[in-house]
Parts: structure tokens; sequence; C-alpha cells
């Protein structure tokens, strides 16, 4: 419960005489009526007041920042709001698989590194985002030239995971070959690597 206090300047309005009336709302000790008297009297309370509008509008300017982020997302195509994810999640995997070899070739130094997936995302749509079926892969040898590697990716799945692992995914992805994200799916899994990759760095 806010007790009542006497109207008196204290803080940035210290020195201001204050009408020393009981009162409960107070801004630096003084009530409303003093508070705007000081307000608008004062070099510190006209200092106040300008930045409490350049606070107002710059909380404006961010808003409408805001709005037009959110219509501009809301305007994009599911095919262009599932490659930004993509973004998200390829440099999740390049964190995750950091210092493992590619898992089709076995380079440990590859020049160029990338996310490869063995069942291939453009085909699998329900496992664009399985870190199952996700690994990091030469980009340009495996993974573009050899169009994945996938045989010797299947070995390196099953020589880091065991077979077991590799049986359960190729048995889910019978079920989840064609699957159709809503937005709001998409944008679950984006913040969920976002923090995921927060948490590695």
């Amino acid at each position: 419960m806010i007790k009542e206090k006497v109207c008196k300047g204290i803080n940035k309005a210290k020195g201001f005489q204050g009408c020393g009336k009981l009162t409960k709302f107070r801004k630096f000790g003084l009530c409303m009526n003093c508070y705007a008297e000081w307000l608008y009297s004062t070099d510190l309370g006209k200092l106040e007041i300008e930045k409490a509008r350049i606070k107002g509008k710059k909380q404006v300017e961010n808003k409408k920042k805001k709005e037009r982020a959110e219509l501009k997302e809301s305007l994009k195509s599911i095919s262009a709001v599932i490659n930004d994810v993509k973004k998200v999640f390829q440099t999740f995997i390049r964190l995750r698989d950091k210092g493992k070899p590619c898992i089709s070739c076995g380079n440990k130094n590859p020049a160029d590194w990338c996310g490869s997936h063995y069942f291939p995302a453009g085909v699998y749509s329900g496992l664009i985002f399985d870190e199952r079926n996700c690994h990091g892969a030469c980009n340009s040898y495996c993974n573009m030239y050899l169009s994945g590697n996938l045989v010797n990716y299947r070995i390196g799945l099953i020589e880091r995971y065991g077979e077991e692992y590799v049986l359960k995914l190729e048995q889910d992805s019978l079920t989840m070959k064609n699957y159709k994200y809503t937005r709001e799916e998409l944008q679950q899994i984006k913040e969920k690597y976002k923090q995921k990759i927060n948490e590695i760095i």
C-alpha cells in the first residue's frame, strides 16, 4: 500500500519548493501538480520533457519498424520462409559437427563445409530439419559433385551412430517424405535452432 508523504522536492527536483501537502502520487518527491510545474518551469524539468519526447519517438519508430518486418515476413512465400530457416539450421549443423570428419569420405579438413542431407531435402521435405538426416560434409566434392556420396554417407552414419540409428531414420523417411510446414511451425523451428546456436557459441 502506498503511503502519503509530504510534497517536497528530492532527487532531480531537489530544492524545488513543493506545496507541502500529503500525496500518494510522488515523482521526485512532488505531487502531480507540483511535478507538472517543475517540468515546465525548470531547466532540469525541461530536460526531462525532452528525454521523454526522444524516448517516445524512438518507441514509435521501433514499433513501426517491427510492424514493417512482420508485414514483410507475412508476405513471403512458404518456400522463401523455408529457405530462411534452412540458413539457421545449416549454421547449427556446421557448428555441431565442427571438428568432425566429412560424414561421407572421412576427410578431416575439407576445404569447404556444409550440412549434407542423407535423404535429399528437395524430395524428403519432412526430413529437411531433422538433425539425424543432416551432417557436416565436403560441399563441392561429396555433397555436390557426388550428389551426397550416399553409399559412403550411409557407411559413415553406421560407423558414427550404429546400424539401428540408420534403420530407424530410413523407416521414418517413408512417412516423412511429403510434409507441408505451416508458417508457425517454421518460426518455431527457426527459434529452436537460433537457441541451439547460442548454446554452442
